[in-house]
C-alpha cells in the first residue's frame, strides 16, 4: 500500500523521527497523531521504533526522568507563551521594557529556539530585569500556596491540552507520547478549599481562567511538576535551597570511578584558579593574606574536603541521567557495537523500488513518493561492501 506525498496523512521519515525524539512542534505532534490513529502499520512501525531506542538494558527506564529540553511553545503559530508569561509579569511589578528587544535578546542568547523555550530557560527575561528567579522540579501544590502567599510570581509549565481538558487519547499512551510539557501559564491564586486554582493564560482572550485542582495537576504532572518563581525581594533570608531529588538513580562501578576522576580534576581547576588570583598555602586559612590550607594535592587534601568534592562529581553525574544524557564508555561493549552498526546503516543508500528516489535503512518512508520501505528487501551486497 503506497500513500502520495500529497495526502494529509502523509508523514515523512524525517517528520516520524522528529516526533520520535520529542522534536516534533504541537502541529506536527497532532499530525503525527492523526495519521496513528488511521494506520495501523504506522503504529507498529512506531512501537518497533520505541523498542529499538528504549532497550530493556537501558537504566533510563528506571529513572523518573526531568524533561529539561522540553520546549514550552504552543500559543499560535509564533510560539512566544513563555516570553509572553514573562511581560505579562513585568508589567504587573511595574518595570518597563521594550518587548521586541526582549525577543531579540531571547533569540540572541538562544533562550527562545524556532518551536519554543526550553524550560531551563524560563525567567531569564525577570532575571535580566533584577528578578530572584528560582526554578524547580517535583514540587507539589503546598510550594505554589507558599510562593503566592510570599508574594512570588510563579510560572508552571502545563501540557497545553491536558490543561484544557483534552487527555491525551488512548492510543497515544500506548504510545508513550501526549504528554508533552508545551505550554506555560501564570499561576495568579490557588483555592485549596473550592479545589480551583486561577491562572493568566497567554492562550486565553481572558484576563484570568480557573480550572479545577485535580485538571491543572494532570497537566503540571507532564513537566515533572517545574515551578518558575520570580520576586523583587533579593534579601538572602529568603533562599531555601530546593535540589533536583536524584535517590532514583543509582551509579555503576564505572560511573564511580568516573566520579573520583571529576572530584580530583575538579580541585585541580579550583586550586589552580586560586593560584591566579595570589593565593598560596597556609596552615590556616586567611583572606586578608590569600592563605589557605587546601592548596596542595587532591591527595593531600583531608577527607572531608574529597567528599564535599566527590559529593559534587557524584550529584553531577546523576544529574545528567536524570536529565536523559547516557555515559556510554567508548570501547568494544555490545551496545558500542549497537550503536556503531545503526549508525553504519543508517549512512547506507538505496533505491526506492517505485521511483528511483535515495532512501536510507533508517527510512520507513521514501521522501520522494512516500512509499512505505518497511517490506523493502535491502541490497545485503552492498550492505556487504560497506
Amino acid at each position: 500500500m503506497k500513500k502520495e506525498a500529497t495526502d494529509n496523512n502523509y508523514i515523512s521519515s524525517e517528520l516520524l523521527a522528529a516526533y520520535l525524539d520529542g522534536r516534533a512542534t504541537a502541529a506536527e505532534n497532532e499530525r503525527v497523531l492523526k495519521a496513528l490513529a488511521e494506520d495501523s502499520r504506522l503504529r507498529e512501525v512506531v512501537k518497533i521504533a520505541q523498542a529499538v531506542d528504549e532497550p530493556e538494558s537501558f537504566e533510563a527506564d528506571e529513572i523518573d526522568l526531568l524533561p529539561m529540553t522540553a520546549l514550552a511553545a504552543s500559543c499560535g503559530d509564533e510560539n512566544y507563551c513563555c516570553l509572553e508569561c514573562e511581560t505579562y509579569i513585568l508589567n504587573r511589578h511595574p518595570i518597563a521594557f521594550d518587548e521586541k528587544e526582549l525577543l531579540a535578546d531571547a533569540v540572541r542568547n538562544k533562550w527562545q529556539k524556532p518551536d519554543g523555550t526550553p524550560l531551563h530557560h524560563i525567567g531569564r527575561h525577570l532575571e535580566r530585569y533584577g528578578l530572584s528567579v528560582t526554578r524547580l522540579y517535583q514540587c507539589s501544590l503546598s510550594d505554589i500556596v507558599a510562593a503566592l502567599d510570599a508574594g512570588c510570581d510563579v510560572i508552571a509549565a502545563v501540557d497545553g491540552g491536558e490543561l484544557l481538558g483534552h487527555p491525551s487519547d488512548e492510543l497515544a499512551e500506548d504510545l508513550f507520547v501526549g504528554q508533552i510539557p508545551d505550554h506555560t501559564v501564570v499561576i495568579l491564586a490557588c483555592d485549596t478549599a473550592q479545589h480551583t486554582i486561577t491562572l493568566h493564560d497567554p492562550n486565553s482572550s481572558r484576563p484570568s481562567d480557573s480550572y479545577p485542582t485535580e485538571q491543572f495537576m494532570n497537566a503540571w504532572a507532564d513537566s515533572k511538576y517545574y515551578l518558575v518563581t520570580a520576586t523583587n525581594d533579593n534579601s538572602m533570608n529568603q533562599y531555601t535551597p530546593h535540589p533536583i531529588d536524584l535517590t532514583d538513580v543509582v551509579l555503576d562501578d564505572d560511573l564511580n570511578d568516573l566520579r573520583e576522576a571529576i572530584a580530583e580534576n575538579a580541585h585541580e581547576i579550583w586550586a589552580e584558579n586560586r593560584k591566579s588570583e595570589g593565593w598560596t598555602y597556609g596552615p590556616q586559612r586567611n583572606d586578608s593574606l590569600k592563605q589557605t590550607p587546601d592548596m596542595v594535592s587532591y591527595g593531600q587534601l583531608p577527607e572531608s574536603e574529597k567528599r564535599y568534592d566527590r559529593e559534587m562529581a557524584m550529584q553531577t553525574i546523576k544529574l545528567l541521567k536524570k536529565l536523559g544524557y547516557d555515559l556510554i564508555k567508548r570501547e568494544d561493549t555490545e551496545l558500542y557495537q549497537v550503536l556503531k552498526r545503526r549508525i553504519q546503516e543508517s549512512k547506507l543508500e538505496y533505491r526506492c523500488p517505485q521511483c528511483g528516489n535515495t532512501v536510507y535503512r533508517h527510512q520507513h518512508f521514501c521522501d520522494q513518493c512516500g512509499t512505505r520501505l518497511d517490506n523493502i528487501t535491502w541490497d545485503k551486497d552492498q550492505e556487504d561492501q560497506e
